[in-house]
């Protein structure tokens, strides 16, 4: 899995994102780890935040949720934002409030991890 996201996030820095006129996207990596007994029930609650932020948010660039094949307790979320207030936005948003009020008691860890990925065009 960390050979996975390093890659992606290799990738990412060969993508499009600018400095200048236009705002640096943002990512995040979210390092959770899950109660086995709320397991269902949390994939389920992450599942709803996530199609509610992809439809209704569009700063909201990508969500990937990834589960450890070996623990599937633990999972990493990769969270691409257009830009910081569009991440600012989102967790002021109703459907990340419910879900982060919603899932509060099943998470055993949370580890939050800020990049703003940029190179100049």
């Amino acid at each position: 899995m960390k050979k996975m996201i390093i890659g992606t996030l290799i990738s990412m820095l060969a993508g499009p994102f600018s400095v200048g006129a236009q705002e640096v996207q943002m990512t995040r990596l979210s390092k959770i780890t899950v109660n086995a007994d709320h397991l269902p029930a949390y994939r389920d609650a992450l599942a709803e935040e996530v199609r509610a932020s992809m439809k209704l948010e569009p700063g909201v660039l990508s969500l990937y949720a990834v589960f450890d094949k070996e623990d599937p307790t633990r999972l990493t979320i990769l969270e691409i934002y257009a830009s910081r207030q569009a991440y600012e936005q989102h967790v002021k948003s109703s459907h990340f409030l419910k879900y982060k009020s919603g899932t509060l008691h099943m998470v055993k860890s949370l580890e939050l991890v800020m990049l703003i990925l940029f190179c100049r065009s």
